[in-house]
């Protein structure tokens, strides 16, 4: 009995096409947001120091943010991409949520509000 092997370009290619296709194409990307701070001003010391010390305390539920986008086809493609704000995106947060009348002065009351509430 004679086994007859079969070897056809066909085969070939798809074998080739096989092996040069079961790598997979990686992208990653981060993106930094960052804005420009809010200009802001404290009735006294003691309104810029409840602020800062609330910001510090609260920087896990103000902090950097980050979203993120996963593109994948199995073996083939995978693609991610990030984003993540930085620290004044959160300190304008925090400042939006302060200033209560948002005119630019944060009072000693508009901060004892704003530390009551983190």
């Amino acid at each position: 009995m004679i086994m007859q092997t079969c070897f056809s370009p066909a085969r070939a290619a798809a074998l080739t096409a096989l092996l040069v296709c079961s790598g997979c194409i990686r992208h990653e990307t981060t993106t930094y947001r960052e804005e420009a701070r809010v200009p802001v001003a404290f009735e006294n010391d003691a309104a810029a120091r409840l602020f800062y010390e609330t910001l510090e305390h609260t920087r896990s539920g103000y902090g950097r943010t980050e979203s993120k986008t996963d593109v994948s086809l199995p073996v083939v493609l995978n693609h991610k991409h990030r984003v993540v704000q930085g620290e004044s995106v959160a300190f304008n947060r925090a400042v939006r949520r302060c200033d209560a009348n948002a005119d630019g002065l944060i009072t000693e009351q508009e901060a004892r509000g704003f530390s009551k509430r983190k």
